[in-house]
């Protein structure tokens, strides 16, 4: 969906920065400048960061082409991300034209620019891993950053590389065997045994009178004992292969090596082992040893393999997107799941993938052939939680290394292994995509398209404890040079900014980065008037509006930012769809208030909660803050035992435990604001009073104690209620 801001939108911006009311007009009032004004601005920080990136390379003898400086410049959207984007345009520049020779000026510049101009952007916030095909140390001084290499090089071919394991003889006569050799040759020479393989597998076939199949159900996990040759998964599972290869190693020479790991202690879903840690350390021990051995004599890599530069990733990505599916299989698997030519801010996270390659083609050539896309994995449990027991359950011979998808999928997890593999699979078949943190819980997101409108979303999957409002994306926001994980919904601004308008959203991004560049005391001057402009070319101009924020002198600039957004977003954005957004920026503007020095007088606070109150605080540290201000230790006490009664008395308490949760989370951020365990407690206790009568809460028949209770007694130091009836 596209929202414009209103010729009446704009003015009532306008408005809600110039009206003053108590405690809202703390700078001198100014009206946002005009779309020209702000052209010239975005124009001028560009040519500027153009003329000194271009001077960098003249000092650093670099030459680029001119038909290259042409086509950047030959279309301002192009222009304004190459050069106004980052702080430092330079590795920017290098990388695309380091792109451009690898791949070619027709697929850079024609076919693939957007995501070129992603893989620009993500590259340049990290130094390579390497040094190979695509990297130098820009002049050779020692205290430059690496910078992409542009020099003249022949296309870049990609190769895929193969299984990188080289089998050792392990019964080499013209050498003395070591360990390692007779670990191998103990389960290779081994007569075979018998074990118990699971696998989730679809009921067999069945067909009704008329000989149509009937429908087959859900997998289910079935149990098959076969002969083979023993694995080192196989003799950590049984004691009497433990035997076996304990004579085995003593009889040739190493009597030292000793294995002791009880029967089926660590097999499929035993839990056994993580209780008891002298034998997970013998566990641990017997998985180093098999493993060890494995990487030595071939039959596992030596070492993961390596990242591949940014234009093998892109040049795969192509590749893939190039295929020539027939119609059929178009429609089968949905192809492409997401157009490479999206906006570059919605392709950072592909762009971010550092997935060897051999490991994404694996991947991909199940989905390309068979349509397979297996997003999740065998989910195991406790065991997960012990690396080496997990991992003793199946070490075996294998093509992969440790932190690949197709380990993950060998040998399961729990929801981090789950989100991974989710992740990466979606990132294999062309979708950005980032695992997720919920309380407790791995997650992912992705970007989805929706070819009929046009429009784009970020979307969650696999959540558990939560929902958007408690996701945070582990891909790293690379729009700012804060960066780093951040809210789900701050990447759902970007892909509704895109959506709104590509050049209007890539202004605001250059905006800030002309922002930063002013004097902070003009910063400060000027900081509604900044987020005024930035909001009504896009509403979703986050990263401007963030910025704004930290330049705010004071809490009645914030309050009156946060009013100026609130009257703007009512008519620029949807209701439903944008309310955590809404909700979001008004939170970021109180957290940033709570950054600030307390106001001075007892006048000053009152006026400032009132407003809180006004816009819907839920900032429970900063209200906190704001009562204590206001009538001491004993008001804030006070406040919070009327915020609890105000608790008890709603009729949602008994509904859902939506309420209790949400009230236990604000009574714990009431109590991380006590300073001292005796003061915390003697407040817990006083607020355990209010609660008197009420400690149990029953939800749709099911009682249980209030969670807010639990917690408070926590705290106090007692022992949390029984539930009545419970045995």
């Amino acid at each position: 969906m596209s929202f414009l801001p209103t010729r009446r939108a704009r003015a009532l911006f306008v408005l809600a920065l110039t009206t003053a009311t108590p405690f809202v007009a703390s700078q001198t009032p100014l009206a946002p400048p005009t779309p020209a004004d702000w052209n010239a601005r975005i124009a001028a920080h560009v040519e500027a960061a153009r003329t000194r990136t271009l001077a960098a390379c003249t000092e650093k003898g670099i030459a680029l082409p001119a038909d290259f400086l042409q086509w950047i410049d030959g279309d301002p959207l192009r222009r304004a991300s190459v050069y106004g984007c980052r702080a430092e345009p330079l590795p920017v520049l290098l990388q695309l034209r380091s792109l451009e020779i690898d791949l070619g000026p027709d697929l850079v510049r024609r076919d693939y620019p957007q995501l070129a101009i992603a893989f620009a952007i993500q590259a340049s916030y990290h130094k390579p891993k390497r040094e190979a095909s695509g990297w130098n140390d820009g002049d050779g001084d020692a205290g430059d950053a690496a910078l992409p290499d542009v020099r003249p090089r022949p296309p870049l071919v990609l190769t895929i590389p193969g299984d990188p394991r080289v089998p050792v003889d392990t019964k080499d006569g013209k050498r003395a065997l070591d360990r390692q050799d007779h670990i191998v040759n103990f389960l290779e020479d081994h007569a075979e045994v018998e074990v118990e393989v699971k696998s989730r597998e679809l009921p067999p076939l069945e067909y009704d009178d008329k000989g149509i199949a009937k429908p087959r159900g859900k997998a289910t996990l079935v149990t098959r004992k076969v002969l083979r040759k023993p694995l080192a998964a196989d003799v950590i599972a049984s004691a009497t292969l433990q035997q076996e290869f304990t004579s085995y190693m003593a009889a040739h020479g190493h009597p030292d090596v000793r294995i002791d790991c009880g029967e089926r202690a660590v097999h499929w879903y035993s839990e056994e082992a993580v209780h008891d840690k002298a034998l997970r350390d013998r566990i641990a021990a017997a998985h180093t040893l098999f493993h060890d051995a494995y990487r030595a004599k071939g039959r596992m890599p030596k070492e993961r393999d390596q990242a591949p530069t940014p234009a093998e990733s892109m040049a795969w990505l192509v590749r893939n997107d190039r295929h020539a599916f027939t119609a059929a299989d178009r429609a089968a698997r949905k192809w492409p799941r997401f157009p490479l030519n999206a906006p570059w801010p919605l392709l950072l996270m592909l762009a971010a993938d550092d997935q060897p390659l051999r490991e994404r083609e694996d991947i991909w050539l199940r989905f390309r052939d068979h349509g397979e896309m297996k997003t999740y994995g065998e989910y195991i449990g406790g065991i997960a939680q012990q690396f080496d027991m997990q991992s003793a359950r199946r070490v075996s011979p294998f093509a992969f290394s440790y932190g690949s998808i197709q380990m993950m999928w060998k040998d399961g997890g729990v929801c981090g292994t789950m989100g991974n593999i989710g992740a990466r699979t979606y990132r294999i078949c062309g979708v950005p995509s980032s695992t997720a943190g919920q309380p407790g819980h791995c997650a992912i997101v992705l970007m989805e398209h929706d070819a009929a409108t046009g429009q784009f979303r970020c979307k969650g999957g696999q959540y558990a404890t939560g929902g958007d409002e408690v996701t945070t994306v582990h891909a790293g926001f690379h729009f700012d040079e804060r960066g780093g994980r951040r809210p789900m919904v701050l990447w759902q601004s970007i892909a509704w900014g895109c959506s709104h308008g590509v050049a209007s959203f890539i202004d605001t991004l250059v905006m800030q980065r002309a922002w930063a560049t002013l004097p902070a005391a003009q910063r400060q001057q000027e900081c509604l008037a900044f987020a005024s402009a930035g909001l009504t070319r896009n509403p979703f101009a986050v990263v401007a509006l963030e910025a704004a924020m930290a330049d705010a002198p004071d809490a009645k600039t914030l309050l009156a930012l946060a009013d100026a957004f609130a009257q703007l977003a009512s008519t620029s954005t949807d209701a439903k769809e944008h309310a955590l957004y809404r909700t979001t920026v008004r939170d970021l503007v109180h957290a940033r208030i709570l950054q600030l020095p307390t106001p001075a007088t007892v006048a000053d606070n009152q006026a400032l909660l009132a407003e809180l109150e006004r816009q819907g605080c839920s900032d429970e540290k900063l209200l906190a803050r704001t009562w204590r201000a206001i009538d001491g230790e004993a008001g804030f006490t006070a406040r919070c035992k009327t915020a609890a009664e105000r608790y008890l008395a709603d009729a949602d308490r008994s509904k859902n435990k939506k309420a209790s949760v949400a009230f236990a989370a604000e009574t714990k951020a009431w109590a991380d604001t006590v300073k001292g365990k005796a003061a915390k407690a003697a407040w817990a206790n006083e607020m355990l009073a209010t609660f008197a009568g009420f400690e149990v809460l029953e939800v749709k028949g099911k009682k249980s104690i209030d969670p807010a209770v639990a917690l408070l007694c926590k705290l106090a130091g007692r022992e949390v209620p029984a539930v009545p009836g419970a045995k």
